[in-house]
């Protein structure tokens, strides 16, 4: 019988009769005898097409839907038939968030294990435990027993909670718990939304894209306000579940439930898609150098639009299918290829949220199977994302250098495997697809329709705070006047930031901010920027670092070149940027960026570069360091902030000595900078040009900021 709930969200849509049948019957979900028997007496048979309607589609114009269903409220007896189902989406759409955050938690996590410059180790195989299939015929034994899902959802809450742990163990064991506990729920939300799943999916996935704006595309666990909304993230699975439950448990009825539906394959291969590139806007921006703004709200638009397409037209037909499996393809080529505004994620967007749809129709096979098939398709997953890192950080592979180049091609197999899962299913059509199992309380009529109770609020509640969060992203702060003395001295900073994690590979951008504050630096020059890589929680960086200190911001590389990237922040506005690769030979690429600040002092050319670890390349790579100087037409007014692998006794520091000043020349083991927890190497350099009157600043930073020192110096003209 439909329930109160869906009666009342009903009664305000305002909707025309779509039909010249019982609207209450169809569009709420009640089954064929209901709706025999509505006709017959709830009421309704008036609104029935007379012979002037016909030929039409919506029968009586003047009557909406909200005039019906209180027709029918008023007049049925026996009460209402329940379209419970909806009651899951907000529980579906949430743990989709706690996928994605998790997921990235644990990769973070086995990559600060894992990664060092000496390469892979064992403990890469700690990504194993990702593959979480076999919950599911597990979960399927179980599926009757109310105090297993009690306990499941307790696990993804206790799993999310300890992964904000800063140890890197604790994290990674909370967020592997947290993932596992979630798949078997997941799989049966699938099975008992079916196409609905898509709505709920692309919902989390607004709610996401909004968290990470709000936080200024920082991951959730690398600041302060992103470790509070985890907690009511956890909250948020809790009420989901007690919304749900009050209808039952989340698989049906039938032998092993909604665990039993074909539909749980294609959630995780779209799972994939989103965390490997789809889902981070921050990452597609940096991807190409994109504006984040707009990429966001393509993001946003595709995401709502799809699922608005699902919740008015249910999943597509099967030439849709194929045809939104061509626009995802070609819309991801379009994102790795092309550097231009992103406004192909909005296709990309809504073509993956109609192929989950798809993928989520009606159908049954056999716990086990469904187990094998979303292990298969996590390793295939897992192999796919492990490229991507791989192909990052070809250089410290083994092998690597068959990966150079690859990952635009590794990131376009993700969308080809989404794809592919929902197109051979179209193939090969699973048993019962032409008899559904129907979950406890959800009726054909309601699986058919697609009706989503309470989820055009939920999708406007998400979407209005999308805006807010754009409004958020875009606010830069306060902007630094420009009115210091011409007489007062800057200071500058070159600091290596270990691409947003410290020496333990936890989060460092807090750290580093109070870092920089504290030296009072006006010009910054920072390496490893690149946090657009999935291993750094796919964030802009430089873009929270700028905002946070109210700071100018140059930004060096997109991170397709494959580079560990280098920025420039300054206190007063920066022109004339230029990106420069240096030479390079097998190794990774390495990058200059040339800028000129707008200094009380006057106009500051500042490079910021990071050489290569070791070899001869280095020479190479100074040298056209040494040139971008001379070009700037004033060498002797031109700061050098790098990170340059050398040590003052070799070649490659001898080439910057013939333009440049060392203000730390012969200052002993008190300069060093590498390691931070060990500093025995001085590699980290702030050099002067032969104008300024310079004096030494600081070596500052710690083992908890990052694994480098930095250094800086402070300067004024000669002679003042």
């Amino acid at each position: 019988m439909l329930s109160n709930a869906c009666l009342v969200a009903a009664s305000f849509t305002g909707f025309r009769l779509p039909t010249p049948t019982c609207i209450l019957c169809r569009t709420l979900g009640a089954n064929k005898s209901d709706s025999v028997r509505g006709m017959e007496g709830c009421g309704t048979r008036r609104y029935r097409a007379g012979p002037s309607d016909r030929g039409t589609s919506r029968g009586d114009p003047r009557r909406t839907l909200r005039e019906v269903v209180l027709a029918c409220f008023r007049e049925t007896e026996s009460g209402m038939v329940s379209a419970s189902s909806g009651r899951w989406v907000p529980l579906a759409a949430v743990l989709v968030v706690v996928w994605l955050v998790a997921f990235l938690r644990a990769l973070t996590r086995i990559f600060a294990l894992n990664f060092s410059t000496a390469g892979p180790n064992a403990t890469g195989l700690l990504a194993l435990l990702l593959v979480t299939g076999w919950t599911i015929p597990v979960a399927a034994r179980l599926a009757g027993r109310p105090r297993v899902w009690h306990a499941t959802v307790l696990l993804v809450v206790a799993g999310l909670l300890g992964s904000v742990v800063a140890e890197t163990l604790v994290a990674l064991t909370g967020a592997l718990v947290s993932l596992t506990a979630a798949t078997p729920l997941l799989v049966a939300l699938v099975g008992r939304l079916q196409e609905r799943f898509a709505f709920a999916a692309a919902t989390g996935l607004v709610g996401y894209q909004l968290l990470r704006a709000v936080l200024d595309t920082a991951p959730p666990y690398a600041t302060l306000l992103g470790r509070v909304a985890l907690i009511a993230l956890g909250l948020a699975v809790v009420a989901g579940w007690w919304l749900g439950s009050r209808e039952g448990l989340p698989t049906g009825d039938g032998e092993h439930g909604t665990l039993a539906v074909p539909g749980g394959a294609t959630a995780v291969a779209f799972l994939f898609a989103q965390v490997g590139f789809l889902g981070l806007a921050p990452r597609v921006a940096l991807w190409s150098g994109r504006p984040y703004l707009l990429t966001l709200a393509a993001a946003v638009a595709g995401f709502v639009g799809g699922a608005l397409l699902v919740a008015r037209r249910g999943g597509p037909g099967r030439a849709a299918t194929v045809a939104a499996s061509v626009v995802l393809v070609g819309s991801l080529a379009a994102l790795l290829s092309v550097a231009g505004p992103g406004i192909a994620m909005l296709p990309a967007a809504l073509a993956t949220v109609l192929l989950v749809a798809r993928g989520s129709r009606p159908g049954t096979t056999g716990p086990r199977r469904v187990g094998a098939v979303v292990a298969g398709v996590q390793v295939v997953g897992l192999v796919l994302v492990t490229g991507i890192v791989f192909a990052m950080n070809w250089a410290f592979v083994p092998g690597g250098r068959l990966l150079r180049g690859r990952a635009p091609v590794v990131v376009l197999l993700l969308g080809v495997l989404l794809s592919a899962i929902v197109l051979v299913r179209e193939l090969r059509p699973d048993r019962a697809d032409a008899a559904p199992t129907r979950p406890t309380g959800t009726t054909d009529t309601a699986a058919r329709t697609g009706t989503v109770s309470g989820g055009r609020r939920s999708l406007l509640s998400a979407a209005g705070g999308g805006l807010l969060a754009m409004a958020s992203a875009g606010y830069h702060g306060t902007r630094p006047t420009d009115g210091t003395a011409a007489a007062e001295p800057l200071t500058a900073l070159s600091f290596n930031i270990h691409l947003y994690l410290d020496s333990d590979g936890e989060h460092n951008l807090g750290a580093v901010r109070d870092l920089i504050r504290e030296s009072g630096a006006g010009v910054i020059g920072l390496q490893e920027t690149a946090g657009g890589r999935l291993t750094s929680g796919g964030l802009d960086g430089v873009r929270w670092l700028a905002h946070e200190l109210g700071y100018y911001a140059a930004v060096g590389p997109p991170t397709r070149l494959a580079s560990y990237g280098v920025a420039l922040l300054s206190a007063w506005p920066i022109r004339e940027e230029r990106v420069v690769v240096l030479p390079e030979r097998d190794s990774a690429t390495r990058i200059a960026l040339a800028a000129t600040v707008e200094s009380p002092l006057g106009p500051l050319p500042v490079v910021v570069t990071h050489l290569e670890t070791a070899g001869d390349v280095r020479v190479a790579q100074a040298e056209r360091v040494v040139d971008l100087v001379r070009a700037t037409g004033d060498p002797d007014r031109a700061l050098v902030l790098g990170d340059l692998n050398a040590t003052p006794d070799e070649r490659p520091y001898e080439v910057f000595s013939t333009v440049l000043d060392d203000p730390w020349a012969g200052s002993g083991p008190g300069a060093d900078t590498y390691s931070a927890a060990d500093p025995r190497r001085r590699i980290d350099y702030a050099l002067v040009g032969r104008g300024w009157e310079a004096r030494r600043g600081e070596v500052v930073g710690s083992p908890t900021v990052s694994d480098h020192l930095g250094v800086s110096v402070t300067v004024r003209p000669d002679g003042e």
